[in-house]
């Protein structure tokens, strides 16, 4: 995975410190932070064949986590055009750097928590169509 771009899966306990989720008969429980500071907090939807993003920003950092669901995600460094896709499902955690472009489309229904630690700045939203840039997207069915 490019440098701009950090995919984890959490890990499914409850018996250590830091980011974790576990599944118990109430219900999942996630710990999608851990001594992080946050000036911005976000969740939204994804519906199965609409997208959300395509576009960078100049400062701020964002991190993912998907509540729920699956989604392709595209990325591409502003810098060097290097382009990258992957499918992210319930339980991954994205931390996506400053210039970096991305994109999630949705395979499924999906839900996804947003967080930074910059305030969000209208101002540092940059729109880019990620089909245009860098060489067509890759067949990624035999990852779905």
């Amino acid at each position: 995975m490019m440098n701009k771009v950090t995919i984890e899966k959490l890990p499914d306990t409850k018996e250590i410190l830091g980011a974790k989720r576990w599944e118990e008969e109430r219900g999942e429980f996630v710990q999608i932070a851990y001594q992080e500071g946050m000036y911005h907090l976000a969740g939204f939807e994804i519906r199965k064949g609409f997208s959300r993003g395509n576009h960078y920003h100049e400062k701020k950092e964002e991190i993912f986590y998907v509540f729920q669901g699956k989604i392709k995600a595209s990325f591409i460094d502003i810098e060097t055009l290097q382009k990258e896709e992957t499918i992210l499902e319930k339980g991954d955690k994205i931390r996506v750097k400053p210039r970096c472009g991305h994109l999630f489309y949705g395979l499924e229904d999906t839900m996804v928590i947003e967080y930074s630690p910059q305030v969000y700045d209208r101002e540092d939203s940059y729109k880019i169509n990620l089909s245009q840039l860098g060489p067509p997207p890759k067949n990624i069915d035999h990852l779905i």
